[in-house]
C-alpha cells in the first residue's frame, strides 16, 4: 500500500527547489554533449535527489532551456548576432 506524504510541497516550495538544482543542471550540460536523465541524476546525486533533478529536467525542457532529444538532454543552442 502506497503512503501518502506527510505534507505536498507549495508551489514556492516547488519553484525554490528547481531554482537550486536548475543551476547545477545547466552546469552539468555546459560542456555541450547530451546526457541521458540517468546520467545526469548520478552526477548530481550527491548534491540532489533523483526526484528534485528529474523535476527540474521536465521544468527546463517545457521552458524552453534544454532540449530533451531521445531522451538524451542537451542545453538549447545560443543564437546571436553572429549566429543563425
Amino acid at each position: 500500500m502506497n503512503r501518502m506524504p506527510d505534507r505536498y510541497p507549495s508551489s514556492a516550495d516547488t519553484h525554490a527547489m528547481i531554482a537550486r538544482t536548475a543551476s547545477a543542471v545547466l552546469e552539468l550540460l555546459g560542456n555541450g554533449l547530451a546526457h541521458s536523465k540517468k546520467t545526469i541524476v548520478a552526477a548530481l546525486a550527491g548534491r540532489h535527489g533523483k526526484d528534485e533533478v528529474e523535476l527540474t529536467l521536465m521544468r527546463l525542457a517545457v521552458t524552453g532551456q534544454v532540449i530533451d532529444a531521445d531522451r538524451r538532454y542537451s542545453l538549447v543552442p545560443a543564437t546571436g548576432p553572429d549566429q543563425g
